[in-house]
């Protein structure tokens, strides 16, 4: 049985699509299972979500919501009134929730996982960025939050709607190998020359999407890949704004 690479776009949450996709994919112990992060926040189940990934052997890079649980959990136990008046009330739920052994295990994510010639980031890898296990703490932040630059390639906050001019991996290099991600959703996976982003906003109401290599010894085939998806079962992340 040929061994598979295995990648899952933003789950937030949504366990019961993942479960379902898995069951699709008919995955094996030879399979290599990587999330892109964000497993965490906005939907129903967060919490049970991180504990099967873990139970599962399912490797994840860090995502910027895994970032921001781990800093309220850390405000929660500080100053549990305070922290409950500045965070939204399913971040809440989560943070409540959470054990030491939860946070050992985020606290222990990567930032970025290499599989020969294949990269898995959260957000991305900007310009000229080299990942190594020296990263500062600003590149850090890049990789979890990246989507646009401006006209002159400078990265911008996605609030700042007038200048999100060019979607980094449509000027990605490939000079850290073919790249998946997710972080920024899209209606289908963002397909572009050296990159392939899979976030398609299953805790929004769409789809829970995965991506899937073949592997060898010497490298993996990133030029033939299949897409799997799992369709939401609900809005999740309008259920909990309610």
């Amino acid at each position: 049985m040929k061994k598979r690479v295995i990648i899952y776009g933003d789950i937030h949450g949504c366990l019961k699509e993942l479960k379902k996709l898995r069951e699709k994919l008919q995955v094996n112990r030879n399979d290599i299972e990587i999330s892109v992060g964000d497993f965490l926040n906005k939907g129903s189940k967060s919490v049970k979500t991180l504990r099967y990934i873990e139970k599962n052997h399912i490797f994840s890079v860090i995502g910027n919501n895994e970032e921001k649980i781990i800093r309220y959990y850390y405000d929660y136990k500080k100053d549990p009134q305070k922290c409950a008046k500045n965070i939204r009330k399913y971040e809440l739920k989560i943070v409540k929730k959470l054990n030491p052994r939860d946070i050992h295990f985020l606290k222990s994510l990567p930032y970025f996982i290499k599989i020969k010639n294949l990269t898995v980031v959260h957000g991305g890898v900007k310009i000229g960025l080299k990942l190594n296990h020296n990263l500062s703490e600003q590149d850090k932040k890049d990789i979890t939050l990246i989507r646009f630059y401006n006209d002159k390639f400078e990265m911008v906050p996605y609030s700042d709607k007038k200048n999100l001019i060019h979607f980094w991996s449509d000027h990605y290099n490939g000079s850290e190998g073919f790249v998946v991600f997710g972080h920024h959703p899209f209606k289908k996976p963002k397909i572009s020359k050296y990159a392939i982003g899979i976030d398609t906003g299953c805790v929004y109401g769409g789809k829970l999407t995965a991506v899937v290599f073949n592997f060898d010894k010497k490298k993996i085939d990133t030029r033939h890949y299949k897409i799997y998806q799992q369709k939401a079962k609900s809005d999740y992340f309008a259920k909990a704004c309610q």
